[in-house]
Parts: C-alpha cells; sequence; structure tokens
C-alpha cells in the first residue's frame, strides 16, 4: 500500500493533463519556444528544425539550412515541472537528414512517508526523453523521416518506467506550400507496479504551412497541425508568424487540446535572429494548469 501511494502522488505531480489510462505523456507535449510560440503547431518546421527528432525528421532535407543547434528551458505554469532540452539536425546537401535531441523534465518533489505516516524524506519524479531522425529526400518536393527513441519516468525511489516511441512522416513541398502526414509517438507499452499495461499516446499526425514574403524583407508563415490519438481523442494547433527582414519574428497561436494529454491553451511568442544566433521566447495563455507557462531557447545556425 505503501509503494502504491508514493506511485499515485508522484503520478499527480508529473504533467497536469493526463488523462485516462495513458502513460508518459510528456512525449507528446512541445517544448521548444519558438513551436510553443505557434502553440505547438510545427509539423512543417517552418522555423528551427533542430529539434526535428521530436516532431518531423522528413522537414529536415526542406531546410535552408546546413546546420541547426539549439538548447532550451520550459518552466511549466513556472512552478511545476521544468524541462531542460538540446537537439540538432544536419541537412547534407538537401537530400538527407539526420536529428538528435535530448529532453530532461524536473518534477516537483513530493514527500516520502513511512507506513506510520512520518516524513522519512523526499523525492523528485523526473522525466527522460531521447530521441534520433533519420530524413531522405527522394524527389524534388517529396521526403520521407522517422524518428525512434526512449522515454522513461522515475516515480518514486525504485520505481520507474520506459517505453520505446517512434514517428514516421512523409512530407511534400510545392512552392510556398508544405503539407505532412505520419504517425507520431507509436510505440511499447508500459506496466506500472501493479502490473497493469498503459499505452503511450500515439497518433495519427497531419500539418501543413504556407510561407510568403513580401517586399522583399516581410515574411508570413501560417500553419496548422492536428492529431487523432489512438484513444479516441482528437487535438489542433494553429498558428502564424511574422519575420521582418529574417531578424526579428512575432508567433501567435491557439491549441485545441480536448481530452489529449496536453490541453488548450493560447500562445505568444517572439524571436531575434543575428548572425547565426537565435533567441526565441514563448508565453502561454491557459485556464489550465499550464497557464504562465514560458519557455525560451537560444540556438546557431548556418
Amino acid at each position: 500500500m505503501k509503494k502504491l501511494l508514493y506511485i499515485v502522488g508522484a503520478l499527480m505531480l508529473l504533467v497536469p493533463a493526463v488523462a485516462q489510462a495513458q502513460s508518459l505523456p510528456f512525449v507528446a507535449a512541445e517544448t521548444d519556444a519558438a513551436s510553443l510560440g505557434t502553440a505547438g503547431a510545427n509539423l512543417v518546421q517552418t522555423g528551427s528544425v533542430a529539434n526535428a527528432s521530436f516532431s518531423n525528421a522528413a522537414a529536415i532535407p526542406f531546410s535552408e539550412q546546413t546546420m541547426d543547434v539549439a538548447a532550451g528551458y520550459t518552466m511549466w505554469q513556472p512552478v511545476s515541472s521544468n524541462i531542460l532540452n538540446v537537439g540538432a539536425a544536419f541537412n547534407l546537401k538537401k537530400k538527407f537528414g539526420v536529428a538528435v535531441g535530448f529532453q530532461y523534465g524536473m518534477n516537483p518533489a513530493y514527500d516520502v512517508t513511512n507506513s506510520s505516516g512520518a516524513v522519512t524524506g523526499q523525492f523528485s519524479p523526473s522525466d527522460m526523453h531521447v530521441n534520433v531522425g533519420l530524413a531522405w529526400r527522394f524527389l524534388p518536393f517529396l521526403s520521407l523521416g522517422a524518428n525512434i527513441g526512449y522515454a522513461t519516468s522515475s516515480l518514486a525511489e525504485g520505481h520507474s518506467y520506459g517505453a520505446l516511441a517512434a514517428d514516421v512522416f512523409a512530407m511534400a513541398k510545392f512552392g510556398g506550400l508544405k503539407v505532412t502526414a505520419g504517425v507520431a509517438n507509436v510505440g511499447t507499452t508500459v506496466k506500472d507496479a501493479a502490473g497493469n499495461e498503459f499505452c503511450i499516446p500515439g497518433s495519427i499526425a497531419v500539418g501543413a504551412g504556407y510561407s510568403k514574403v513580401f517586399g522583399e524583407k516581410n515574411g508570413i508563415d501560417v500553419l496548422v497541425d492536428a492529431d487523432y490519438y489512438f484513444s479516441g481523442w482528437m487535438a489542433v494547433a494553429a498558428g502564424a508568424a511574422y519575420t521582418y527582414n529574417d531578424l526579428v519574428s512575432v508567433r501567435v497561436g491557439y491549441r485545441y487540446g480536448g481530452e489529449s494529454p496536453v490541453p488548450s491553451y493560447a500562445s505568444v511568442g517572439a524571436g531575434v535572429k543575428l548572425l547565426g544566433i537565435k533567441l526565441d521566447a514563448a508565453y502561454l495563455i491557459s485556464s489550465s494548469p499550464i497557464g504562465n507557462t514560458l519557455a525560451l531557447s537560444l540556438g546557431y545556425t548556418f
């Protein structure tokens, strides 16, 4: 009974939006600041591809950059879970792409008690997600990409679990229009301490984006993503970004989360880019527990 209470307490602290019988819900949550600025509508990767290993590796060969690296810090709520993320993507001759990524979530500590109810210490739950991605642009307008990784949660002393997760996407580009479709977070199941089996939040995902430059210095991106989770949930994210002279960007977005692992929220964001160095920030607006979340990222591209 004592072990069960520890696990239940940790689960309540992990992610504010855990829904029904899902495990490792953080694999469905966006943490990159540039993407959060458009409410997580990032499948066609109109912005940075440094975190493509956590979204859509098929976008890498369509990038104008050869190398993109980024590191970020997301402060959920902002006094709840904090997440460190780093990622890199390499674009070889706009034909092949390689990406790697690492995320580490630090969740609030809780008191550990013994059978008498006395506090014997504290435990800080943590999450980790490691991914690698590969992409191949086999036609001028069409590419394929796949990510595979491992996600794990440490819920209590001596109690952790993990699962393999993969994404597979096809992506096409026609002028300023990009479209993509595939499956996200398809992986193995996990078992809790009682032997119950749970699935990770896998989904069928589609995305589209349109980019246009006006007067040589004014760029506009319009993005939309949709996920149909295998559990029957539906989520849609839409966002827009304006960039002046490839220097300053402002972003807005809205995500309808429904009963999915990530609840509904609106977002605003901004970014600056100078000499290949990028600094991005995003702020989430919501009545749910993820309201007031702040995300920052620093990157370099060439």
